[in-house]
């Protein structure tokens, strides 16, 4: 796992818990209270997939990434895909 995931898991694990310990009070519905708790869900929510969709925005382990190639036989058409690691 690495640095960034890790992050961005404990930022969605804090925020949830910030979340569920502000708003742990009896379920009723005045004054807006199941909004915010919904509210504060999704935003959280939201930043945690911001984060996590950053750790997987740039390329791992010093620029290399893996790349799926066209494999042809001898006439040239394309018989199959393989990965291939690519670095920069």
């Amino acid at each position: 796992m690495t640095a960034a995931r890790k992050t961005a898991a404990a930022l969605a694990a804090l925020t949830m818990g910030i979340t569920l310990a502000a708003t742990s009070t009896p379920a009723e519905a005045r004054y807006g209270r199941n909004a915010a708790l919904f509210g504060a869900l999704a935003a959280g929510a939201l930043v945690a997939g911001a984060i996590g969709a950053g750790a997987y925005a740039s390329p791992a382990y010093g620029g290399c990434y893996v790349e799926r190639q066209a494999v042809t036989n001898r006439w040239g058409d394309v018989v199959g895909y393989r990965r291939v690691r690519v670095c920069d």
